[in-house]
């Protein structure tokens, strides 16, 4: 299973700000572009698992640069 390059770019880019600004920042981005097909992966679908496995490891990275 591979991710379209534009496609990654995109979630690649939102989970560094969800990681960055927290779930409100997903939240408003639900809200904000529930309507663009390019952000389905935000409500399920093909393209959301790799969305939260990204999120998760911006947010460890995040984590071990902030601890060291």
């Amino acid at each position: 299973f591979s991710v379209d390059p534009e496609m990654k770019k995109i979630i690649d880019k939102l989970a560094q700000f969800v990681a960055r600004n927290g779930p409100e920042f997903e939240n408003m981005t639900k809200q904000k572009q529930k309507d663009n097909p390019q952000f389905g992966f935000l409500f399920g679908g093909l393209h959301y698992n790799y969305y939260q496995y990204r999120v998760t490891t911006e947010q460890i990275s995040k984590f071990i640069t902030s601890t060291t």
